[in-house]
């Protein structure tokens, strides 16, 4: 509204103006021409006429002028809402930006956390790990040194019970030795597995037990598997049937002959010859 004043003062200023303008130059006309009052009224009207012609072109001119102002304020108006509005969306941008910064953020840390996590738990299992394997290994260690232990004692238990038998054995042949010496030429037989075999003494087990230590001279003949050998030449655990005598001076069993069969060629039992006896049997 106050657009609208300041236009139609403009207006009106205009007209006076330009009546002003038309009364000079009735004034210079009047100079130049007669003072008729026909003349006169006809200037007169003629200014009139032209005074309402002047004030209805500023009146467009000031409505122009207005409906330009009014569309400049409208113009203005909608810019100053594009602004506010360009305005709003940024700042919603800018705090949805900071907000999805901020998530980010917080993912981030959660995942540097939850790695720090899991590599602690790797390291605390990894040494778990190498601790239960070194106590493994430690109890394996001892499992190993108490079972060689174990085999130690029991070949010692083995070797002394079968050096006890063998003393035992070699005081009975020496006990024997003291008889008359018609029954200690007697020849006898023995049957049984090889606990050991050498070029001078053949050791016969029977039942598992260590029973005759059979000493191997020259005349001693050797066959394995029907085969002639040496006494050297059988296996331990073979099955060894032997004819020995006792020696009268020395008390020990001489081998006369020995029969060896390998076990994977079992050999048919042997008829028992007349005066056979094991040596226990006196």
């Amino acid at each position: 509204m106050k657009s609208r004043a300041a236009w139609l003062g403009a207006g009106l200023a205009a007209l006076v103006v330009g009546a002003s303008a038309c009364q000079d130059q009735d004034r210079s006309r009047q100079e130049r021409t007669d003072n008729s009052p026909g003349h006169q009224v006809e200037q007169a009207q003629a200014q009139s006429e032209k005074a309402f012609d002047d004030a209805r072109d500023a009146q467009k001119e000031a409505s122009s002028q207005q409906r330009e102002a009014a569309r400049a304020q409208e113009d203005l108006q909608h810019k100053q809402q594009e602004l506010q509005e360009a305005q709003a969306k940024a700042q919603k941008e800018a705090q949805e930006a900071q907000a999805s910064q901020q998530q980010a953020q917080a993912r981030t840390q959660q995942a540097q956390s939850v790695a720090q996590q899991a590599q602690a738990s790797a390291l605390a299992a990894q040494r778990q790990a190498q601790q239960n394997f070194a106590t493994q290994q430690q109890q394996a260690s001892n499992d190993s040194a108490a079972a060689n232990q174990r085999i130690a004692d029991q070949s010692a238990q083995q070797q002394q019970a079968a050096n006890q038998n063998a003393a035992t054995q070699q005081a009975a042949i020496a006990q024997n030795s003291q008889a008359p010496s018609a029954q200690n030429s007697q020849e006898q037989q023995i049957s049984g597995d090889v606990l050991s075999a050498s070029a001078q003494e053949v050791l016969v087990s029977q039942a598992g037990e260590p029973r005759l230590r059979l000493k191997v001279g020259p005349s001693t003949q050797v066959q394995v598997d029907g085969r002639a050998a040496s006494a050297a030449d059988i296996q331990e655990g073979a099955q060894v049937r032997a004819s020995y005598r006792t020696d009268t001076s020395s008390g020990e069993p001489q081998a006369l002959r020995i029969d060896a069969t390998s076990r994977a060629q079992p050999a048919a039992p042997a008829p028992a010859e007349s005066g056979e006896s094991s040596p226990g049997a006196r």
